[in-house]
């Protein structure tokens, strides 16, 4: 994965103004395509993270992960996604010699031990 865009925070009025016209719209359209739901709700979630006045790095993501793309997305070191393969709470695939990871167990593993603070 590598990080393609970098999007800094909104005003928060902005950003909280942009998401309430788009949570209150069944259907949101973009030059005249409708926006399909799993888009609209991307959308919706980016706009929640900048009003936060968090920023946002986008990039494109793969099925199958290195360690270091695992590491990036769960915000820990790659020692510390080799150890969590190692001990079975992370499952990976191998390829040859090399770990991989499912992006689809990553996202599970972050949802259920989200990094604090």
């Amino acid at each position: 994965m590598s990080i393609d865009h970098i999007v800094s925070a909104l005003d928060s009025t902005v950003a909280a103004e942009l998401r309430t016209a788009l949570d209150g719209s069944p259907i949101v359209t973009l030059d005249g395509m409708v926006l399909p739901d799993p888009a609209r709700d991307a959308v919706l979630d980016l706009l929640t993270l900048l009003a936060d006045g968090q920023s946002v790095a986008l990039g494109a993501v793969a099925d199958l992960l290195t360690t270091s793309q695992a590491a990036e997305i769960l915000g820990v070191s790659d020692t510390y996604v080799r150890r969590l393969a190692d001990s079975g709470a992370l499952p990976i695939e191998m390829r040859g010699t090399h770990r991989r990871f499912r992006l689809s167990d990553v996202m599970a593993y972050r949802e259920k031990f989200p990094r604090r603070g």
